[in-house]
């Protein structure tokens, strides 16, 4: 399909700078140029934003890919604590979590490995995610989970050279309210998205089934039942059809996807889909 170029000479928001960085660092980051600035520009265009030319997105995804890596990626080890001033008191906690990511992570995504800038916002956010910890069962990952939203955060900021990252959003999904990811704040989010928007996020989400699969079956240590199986794809399916409303009703009727924590794992997925994504 040949494509009409647009935005030529405009201005590049903040918003549409933060997504491309995002896509060709994170979320795309192994998809080829051309490809992801096609992707791009129908992403672009669904946030409402006019999309620069492929040449000029194919040019910003190579320029942030190219960028040399920060001495923070490299691998943590305690003796690292003194230098970068994470406390003492947390290498028990980060020993756990890179056995846990040794276990559990994935080769593709270097997620076996804990970096240093991983270790420096788990010990930045342990205390106020604590409560949510002590009541999962896996609670260590879930800070894993939240402190990548951060990594990925600053990250991106870095590379578009401001003073700090703006965490408002990620901080008011984790920590304002006492229950964490509380699904009445996330439904008032997701009305508030545009109908594209929420098209957009919802076919984004439908390339994390067969990786959602895998993960629980890790989680596990065992294949997973064709009851379990099912039961995950019901929970991918009612968001296709009706958004968080409808995952809410069918969680509320599924016993075993409330044994399996699945009301808190979906709307994790759904919400960083959206933010990775660059829809607000």
């Amino acid at each position: 399909m040949i494509r009409k170029k647009t935005g030529r000479g405009r201005r590049i928001s903040s918003e549409v700078r933060q997504l491309i960085i995002s896509q060709a660092i994170h979320d795309s980051k192994t998809m080829p140029r051309r490809a992801l600035a096609v992707r791009l520009q129908d992403l672009i265009e669904k946030m409402g934003e006019v999309s620069p030319t492929e040449d000029t997105l194919a040019r910003m995804i190579s320029e942030a890919r190219n960028k040399q890596p920060s001495e923070l990626e490299r691998p943590w080890s305690i003796g690292a604590c003194s230098y970068y001033n994470i406390p003492h008191d947390m290498i028990p906690v980060l020993i756990k979590i890179q056995k846990l990511k040794a276990e559990y992570g994935d080769d593709e995504d270097v997620s076996r490995v804990l970096t240093v800038r991983e270790a420096r916002w788990m010990a930045r956010l342990y205390r106020v995610a604590e409560p949510l910890i002590s009541e999962l069962s896996d609670g260590l990952l879930w800070l894993d989970f939240i402190a990548s939203s951060y990594v990925k955060r600053e990250r991106v900021s870095e590379q578009m050279n401001e003073q700090y990252p703006n965490t408002a959003d990620l901080d008011r999904l984790y920590f304002h309210s006492e229950d964490f990811l509380n699904h009445d704040v996330l439904i008032s989010w997701w009305d508030a998205l545009l109908p594209d928007h929420k098209e957009a996020i919802i076919d984004a989400v439908e390339k994390e089934r067969a990786m959602t699969l895998q993960d629980i079956e890790r989680h596990e240590k065992r294949p997973l039942s064709p009851e379990e199986t099912k039961m995950i794809d019901d929970c991918f399916d009612s968001i296709e059809k009706g958004g968080l409303v409808a995952l809410r009703e069918f969680i509320n009727q599924s016993q075993i996807a409330q044994e399996h924590g699945m009301l808190h794992l979906m709307t994790a997925i759904l919400y960083e889909t959206a933010r990775s994504g660059g829809i607000k």
